[in-house]
């Protein structure tokens, strides 16, 4: 685990942290900033890489769709 990672913990087990978590926007906000701050930087696709991940991504879409469809029928 990295310095940066156990420093979040440590703020997340003070009472007041436990406190803020259960409120919903506070949560959010906090869960947010993690993620800013521990996530890369995506950059533009280029070229055929775009659209790839869009159809990649309608695909999943119709997966769903089709898995909720099955799952009334029975």
């Amino acid at each position: 685990m990295t310095d940066k990672a156990k420093t979040i913990l440590q703020k997340m087990n003070k009472r007041k942290a436990l406190k803020r978590l259960a409120n919903p926007k506070a949560r959010n906000r906090i869960l947010d900033q993690f993620n800013r701050e521990n996530l890369d930087d995506v950059g533009p696709l280029g070229g055929d890489q775009g659209i790839k991940v869009l159809k990649e991504m309608n695909e999943m879409t119709d997966l769903e769709g089709d898995a909720g469809q099955k799952g009334l029928e029975r």
